[in-house]
């Protein structure tokens, strides 16, 4: 127990430390492309958890959050027992529907193959090839956020101790690449261009990956309203997010691309943050937003806006109830559900649950790819909402795409079973809970597993999983 106790003081105060010496321009690591940190060793056999049972999890998993906390931002220490765990409703797993025990059985290796990948300089490997066995080039700070994001709620979720702290050190690492600003302490901003990594999504993401810890408060919530300041500022008067650099720009013909996704989560971050710091000022932004993309999406509809749209609006009617969110949440869901591939068509088997791609405003006859985990998380909120109206009829409809959505995710990860043709101690360290691209793409990227990890974890909590 003293060796136990010791080793979470130590890994406190190391983090502890990280903060400190992040405001005052710090910068991580770099590593040359293609060349990989060391990784926590990894065990021979990856031991996913067997059919029908759910693997015990330690009960103290909040010390973790709560030692994270304390040696961060001074909050105490609260701890939780197992009933308090979300992953214990699901004992026993066989008496769930075959999809709800997948989609347990698949966030739980998910969870485990994103914290083998935590490097020892507080970022995950961002990709790999396993065809050459070999990392992707490239790195991007927006993976890396939404993976902290994810490796939280699954320690939220789990009761994983080691969870919350890879995750709580990667996000103090993501806050050292947005420093404190010379001319306003109040406010973050985020160092690099947003042509290398979007400003206003990386923030964003933050700023959820920071809520999405077990336990967070003090200095923390501190830092996610730094960068909430950031966005907030980047709120204009018609309710847009101005998501370039150049104030003067039109972000949508410099990047009409990035409206699709870059505001939503910017609304979805604010509306976060008003749960733990209300104003006055954050809500008029919320309201102002939500109608104006709403707006945005009837005349230029596609998946990633319906989905971040979703978010944001779920989010602010489950705070206040208000009906103009729901109606903004149901809109773009029932649109949404209409580009599922049906599994009564039997001109794609293989594809059936997933979602046909949108482009140059076409459907295209090509099954969705690391954007599916979002379209997972966006339909399951929408199943929580009409949960709350109530609508029976669109929560039934929802269910049943989520739930077809759920199963053609699942189809996209690295199992014991997809993977025999690979010797064992690889699968088991670099391959197995890992998601790839899309069917007929074998790579793993950091950004398709983080993404289908949020969508299992909210399918679990949605309705639609029993």
């Amino acid at each position: 127990m003293r060796r136990r106790t010791g080793l979470f003081l130590s890994a406190g105060m190391a983090v502890g430390g990280i903060l400190g010496w992040s405001a005052a321009y710090p910068s991580y690591p770099q590593h040359p492309q293609g060349q990989v940190a060391p990784t926590r060793p990894a065990p021979k056999e990856a031991a996913p958890p067997a059919v029908g049972d759910v693997p015990t999890r330690p009960s103290a998993a909040s010390g973790s959050a709560g030692s994270l906390g304390s040696a961060t931002s001074g909050n105490r220490v609260t701890s939780r027992s197992s009933q308090d765990i979300p992953l214990k409703r699901f004992e026993p797993l066989v008496a769930y529907p075959f999809t709800t025990q997948a989609a347990v059985r698949g966030m739980l290796w998910g969870a485990e193959w994103l914290h083998r990948r935590h490097q020892t300089h507080g970022r995950f490997l961002y990709g790999f090839n396993p065809a050459l066995r070999e990392p992707l080039e490239g790195d991007d700070d927006l993976a890396q956020a939404r993976a902290a994001m994810a490796l939280a709620l699954a320690a939220r979720f789990c009761g994983e101790e080691k969870y919350a702290i890879g995750a709580g050190q990667t996000i103090l690492t993501l806050l050292a690449a947005a420093p404190v600003d010379t001319q306003d302490t109040q406010v973050r901003i985020p160092r690099a261009p947003s042509d290398v990594c979007n400003r206003v999504g990386f923030a964003a993401s933050v700023i959820l990956a920071i809520h999405a810890l077990p336990s967070v408060e003090g200095r923390l919530l501190d830092e996610a309203e730094r960068l909430a300041l950031f966005l907030r500022r980047q709120s204009r008067p018609d309710g847009s997010i101005h998501y370039i650099d150049d104030p003067a720009g039109d972000p949508l013909r410099q990047y009409p691309h990035g409206e699709y996704e870059h505001p939503g989560w910017a609304l979805w971050a604010v509306a976060s943050s008003y749960r733990y710091r209300p104003s006055s000022e954050k809500q008029e932004l919320i309201r102002r937003g939500l109608r104006h993309y709403r707006a945005r999406f009837r005349a230029n509809p596609h998946p990633l806006l319906a989905a971040s749209l979703i978010l944001a609006a779920s989010e602010w009617f489950i705070q206040t109830q208000e009906a103009e969110a729901a109606t903004a949440v149901c809109e773009a869901a029932d649109w949404l559900c209409t580009l599922q591939i049906p599994v009564t068509d039997p001109r794609l088997p293989q594809w059936a649950g997933g979602f046909r791609q949108f482009r140059d405003g076409r459907l295209v006859e090509t099954p969705s790819g690391p954007e599916t985990g979002l379209l997972v998380l966006a339909l399951s909120a929408a199943c929580q909402v009409t949960r709350q109206i109530p609508d029976r009829d669109r929560f039934g409809r929802y269910a049943t795409a989520v739930v077809d959505a759920t199963r053609y995710l699942a189809g996209l990860q690295y199992t014991e079973a997809n993977t025999r043709h690979f010797d064992n101690a690889f699968r088991a360290h670099m391959l197995i809970g890992a998601f790839h691209l899309s069917p007929r793409d074998g790579n793993i990227r950091l950004d398709a597993t983080a993404h289908a990890l949020l969508g299992l974890l909210r399918f679990l909590d949605s309705g639609a999983e029993r």
